[in-house]
């Protein structure tokens, strides 16, 4: 989706974790993008928030200011292990199939894992198991989408557009998996 169009508002924002880019159409959240990490061990509180547009823009779009400090903080929350699932208006820009794939995520319960197979089977496509990989490399918003759930076969930390480092770090602040000592 090329989030670049005029209706969309991108905002920038850091956290402990690193640097996001959210995405709005309106008072929906249609893409939450995480770019850079910073120390994934780190806990604490939002340390700074950085705008696209100028601050000033955004005061003005009461609406956005309103849902962009829902979804910083509910993404705060999540990422300091006191949030669970969350509680924001989504709106999916994407093929039929895709959508149908990245609603069924929020159907994984937090601090379970399901198989590619298992989703597959889950949105009754049994044989679109790379299909569905293919959906979840897509996934506009990040975390909320909990794409990070779905793993391999055999259990393991298979292809992840954020990278297999985040994937294994959320899994285990969900508790799907057990801490593991980063380098």
């Amino acid at each position: 989706m090329d989030f670049s169009l005029p209706q969309f508002t991108t905002i920038h924002h850091r956290n402990v974790w690193g640097e996001w880019e959210f995405v709005f159409e309106g008072e929906f959240l249609c893409g939450l993008r995480f770019i850079a990490d910073r120390d994934l061990l780190s806990t604490g509180h939002l340390t700074e928030c950085v705008f696209e547009r100028s601050i000033q823009e955004h005061l003005e779009d009461k609406k956005i200011t309103k849902v962009y400090k829902k979804v910083s903080t509910q993404l705060l929350e999540y990422l300091e292990g006191k949030r669970n699932d969350f509680d924001l208006l989504l709106k999916l820009h994407g093929t039929p199939f895709q959508i149908k794939v990245w609603e069924a995520l929020l159907q994984i319960p937090y601090g379970e894992t399901w198989t590619y197979k298992q989703l597959a089977e889950f949105i009754d496509e049994p044989k679109a198991v790379r299909a569905v990989g293919g959906a979840l490399h897509t996934n506009p918003i990040q975390i909320i989408l909990p794409c990070h759930r779905v793993i391999g076969k055999d259990g393991s930390m298979t292809g992840y557009a954020l990278g297999i480092r985040l994937k294994q770090k959320l899994l285990e602040l969900e508790g799907a998996m057990p801490l593991t000592f980063l380098e």
